[in-house]
Parts: C-alpha cells; sequence; structure tokens
C-alpha cells in the first residue's frame, strides 16, 4: 500500500510540474506572472544573438533559460504587449546549437532523449487538446544520418483564440559545399500563440454568409434587403444609386475568401475581407474589400480593379 501511494504521488507531481512547466492557456496572463514563474523554476534570464524584430505595440521580448538533463536546457521566449504586458506568444526551444554554436553532432543516446522528450509533449498536449493534424515521424533512426534526417510536427487548433505548434528535426548530417554549409539540427520547438478570435473559421464564415447574401439580393434586385447587410451606422448612406452601381460591377460567378486580416479605422478594430470570384486560379485582377463590424455587418466596401501596366 505504500508503494502504491508513493508511485501514485510520483506520478502526479511529474504531471503538475508538466503543466506548470509549459503554459499554454496564455489569454490573460501577464509577464509579471511569467516572471514569477520563471523566478520559481530556478530560470536565468537569457541574452539572445542578433538583431531581434519588434512587432508594433510589442516589448522587447524577454528569454529565460531553464536546466535540463540529458538534452540541451530550454530557452523559453515571452513576447508580450507594451502597454499591459499581456503575453500574445510563446516559444519553448530545446536546441543543441544554441549552446554549440559549432553545431557539432549529438550522440545516438542524446538524440534518443530528444524523442523521449518530445513524445512526453506529444502526449501532454494531446490529453490537453484532443488529436492534432500531425506530419512525420520519428520512428526510422536509420535516417537521422541522412540528408533531411526526422521531423515531426504537431499542430492544435482547440479554439479561434489559441494555437500550439510541436515541432521537431533530428540530423547528424553534414556538409559544406563552397560558403554553403549545412549543420547537424537537434531540435524541438513549442509555439504558442494568441490569435484574433474574428479570424477563426467561425467569424469569416458568417462575414461570408453575409455578404454572400448580399451578393444574391443585388443581382436579384432585392435592393431592400441588401441594405439590411450594411451596419446601421452607415445603412442610411446606402441608396440604390450606391447598391445599384456595385451590382453592375458584378459578374455572375460566385465569390471566394481571398484574404483575411484586421484594419484600425479611428481607433476601431474591423476585418477586412478581399473577396474573389472562385473560379479565379492565382492573383486576381478583381477583387471586392468588405469590412465588417463586431457584428459581422458590412461597414465599407471597395470593388478594385488590377490595371494593365503599359510601356
Amino acid at each position: 500500500m505504500k508503494l502504491t501511494s508513493t508511485i501514485f504521488l510520483y506520478i502526479f507531481l511529474c504531471q503538475f510540474s508538466f503543466g506548470q512547466d509549459i503554459t499554454t492557456n496564455i489569454y490573460g496572463k501577464n509577464m509579471k506572472s511569467m516572471i514569477a514563474l520563471e523566478n520559481k523554476l530556478g530560470s536565468k534570464l537569457y541574452q539572445v544573438d542578433g538583431d531581434i524584430v519588434i512587432p508594433s505595440g510589442m516589448a522587447m521580448p524577454l528569454t529565460y533559460r531553464r536546466m535540463e538533463s540529458g538534452i540541451p536546457d530550454l530557452l523559453v521566449t515571452y513576447t508580450f504587449t507594451e502597454k499591459d504586458s499581456l503575453i500574445s506568444r510563446i516559444e519553448y526551444e530545446w536546441d543543441a546549437i544554441n549552446f554549440d554554436k559549432n553545431g557539432g553532432k549529438q550522440s545516438l543516446e542524446t538524440q534518443k532523449a530528444f524523442i523521449k522528450k518530445y513524445v512526453t509533449l506529444e502526449k501532454e498536449l494531446t490529453k490537453r487538446y484532443g488529436g492534432s493534424i500531425q506530419k512525420g515521424d520519428l520512428k526510422d533512426l536509420s535516417q537521422i544520418d541522412l540528408k533531411g534526417g526526422i521531423t515531426q510536427r504537431n499542430y492544435w487548433k482547440p479554439n479561434d483564440s489559441l494555437e500550439v505548434d510541436l515541432y521537431s528535426v533530428f540530423s547528424n548530417y553534414q556538409e559544406k559545399n563552397g560558403n554553403v554549409e549545412i549543420k547537424p539540427t537537434n531540435r524541438i520547438r513549442i509555439y504558442v500563440n494568441k490569435t484574433n478570435p474574428r479570424l477563426g473559421d467561425k467569424s469569416i464564415q458568417l462575414a461570408k454568409s453575409n455578404f454572400d447574401q448580399l451578393i444574391e439580393n443585388l443581382r436579384a434586385g432585392n435592393l431592400k434587403a441588401a441594405q439590411t447587410l450594411f451596419s446601421v451606422q452607415i445603412q442610411d448612406q446606402i441608396t440604390e444609386d450606391v447598391l445599384g452601381k456595385i451590382k453592375a460591377s458584378l459578374k455572375p460567378e460566385n465569390f471566394k475568401v481571398y484574404t483575411k486580416n484586421m484594419q484600425q479605422a479611428n481607433g476601431i478594430e474591423y476585418l477586412m475581407i478581399q473577396f474573389a470570384y472562385a473560379n479565379v486560379i492565382g492573383e486576381p485582377n478583381e477583387i471586392i474589400r468588405v469590412f465588417f463590424d463586431r457584428s459581422n455587418m458590412i461597414i465599407g466596401l471597395q470593388p478594385l480593379f488590377r490595371t494593365a501596366k503599359t510601356n
């Protein structure tokens, strides 16, 4: 009975430790709480070599070094907002080259320890988020000394606000041809990204549904119904003349989402989707750029045409 309790306690502590060490629930987390975690784990601030590109509105990323056993130490890099220090991204990296700039080959024992770590990470993330999209596997160790080595990637997107990307590559292949050199690579990375829910599938589908209804009503000549698809803020400006001009510019084909992103105007963020005709392959010459408010109603619409260059 005592032995069973000891084993249970050991397993529980291992699981608890993993849960604290690898943070994936980053919504609402700020840098202060992450610093407290790193201090608790005995991590040390780490100076990253090279230039760092800092996106607008973001603070200088902070990187911590955590001690490991059997594999290279873990580097954890936090990206957070400058205004309120909210976490937007965490990168976990176990990479031999971080502490061996010559990129030396790793022993089979070290690589097996790497793979064991990857399997543990994959299992735990699967417990948290269910099945993943997987590419590659780490089964054939005979490929490690060949060009490309062995790789595996597991990707989770449990909701419109979060994505987790687990990736690994193990290769002892080395080659130098003039100025081009391929060095051995032994690496595990986890990217934890906070994503904008308004760019998620559900939001895009709702916005496209409203756009499709607009096009359907315009083609049917039902201009009053078409007007209701616009935001109440601009409905008074959407006259029959405006709708008639939009209708006249339309072809009979269906539309597809070409690009999507967020755009700011007057301090407000809007979903912007560029629609192209569904039968067009490659870069379209005609698109309709549409802006949506938070209710996925149309608040702006702009047909755009690419003109051919002339000498």
